[in-house]
């Protein structure tokens, strides 16, 4: 890849990546909410056709720089065969988006198969275009980095709401018990309160009373893990640290 294609190939894509996925965070900031499906659908479509017309504007930048060039117009047809100029132009400028984007509509047909089949319970509906916009702009293999970094931190933030609510149970238990009362054997209303009951059976009664009160109201209530909140951030974040990504991380093991 010459000095040209490759400085725009590098950086262009990126930064206007980062800025499709950073205007729809801010979108979802001030507004609270996400925009609608068909237009989250539409930018997808866009993304797609700009990384497919961006391959094409590269392969054609570095067909006229070789064509302009004494040295390396010897690459091209008559002196070569347009095999090694199409081979080329493949490895450099196709092969990434092709398999950044059969890799996306692989990630939102997985997403959405589940959705489907499981009634919504892992994922919101605007979940599988998140997660394919964000493969998109990350680009292959960094779009790797980006939905592990999605589930480690929604796994991560769920195993803390499972410990922090385990404790609110607790105590609300404990308030439950002492403060709702419960209609004893013989009608009257009597309180969790050991050292004014002095019937044993009563005690177990309002015991057994007292648990399917709190299951019901408290150990009912919906809860999910969703990646909603972690799309758009992890992948301005993978953006930001594509150099990082790229020259340190394992991931580069990935690039062809």
């Amino acid at each position: 890849m010459n000095l040209q294609t490759g400085f725009i190939a590098n950086y262009m894509s990126p930064a206007i990546g980062f800025c499709l996925i950073a205007g729809l965070l801010l979108f979802q900031i001030f507004k609270e909410r996400l925009p609608s499906l068909k237009i989250l659908d539409n930018l997808i479509r866009i993304f797609i056709a700009f990384l497919i017309t961006f391959a094409l504007f590269l392969s054609l930048i570095n067909y006229f720089v070789w064509k302009n060039n004494d040295i390396s117009q010897h690459l091209l047809p008559p002196f070569t065969s347009i095999v090694y100029v199409l081979k080329y132009s493949w490895q450099h400028y196709w092969f990434e988006p092709v398999i950044t984007i059969l890799f996306a509509l692989i990630i939102f047909k997985i997403i959405a198969s589940l959705n489907k089949k499981f009634n919504n319970v892992f994922f919101y509906d605007e979940e599988p275009y998140l997660a394919a916009l964000g493969i998109l702009v990350t680009g292959w293999p960094n779009c790797l980095i980006f939905l592990s970094l999605v589930l480690f931190l929604g796994v991560f933030f769920h195993l803390i709401r499972i410990f922090l609510n385990s404790l609110a149970q607790r105590g609300a238990r404990n308030i439950f018990f002492r403060n709702h009362p419960q209609p004893s054997g013989h009608g009257a209303p009597l309180f969790v309160n050991k050292d004014r009951d002095e019937r044993g059976e009563d005690l177990r009664e309002r015991a057994r009373w007292a648990s399917e009160r709190v299951e019901e109201n408290i150990f009912r209530a919906p809860f999910r893990l969703s990646l909603l909140y972690f799309w758009l951030p992890c992948a301005l974040l993978v953006l930001l640290l594509n150099g990082i990504i790229s020259k340190y991380l394992i991931i580069n093991q990935f690039i062809i």
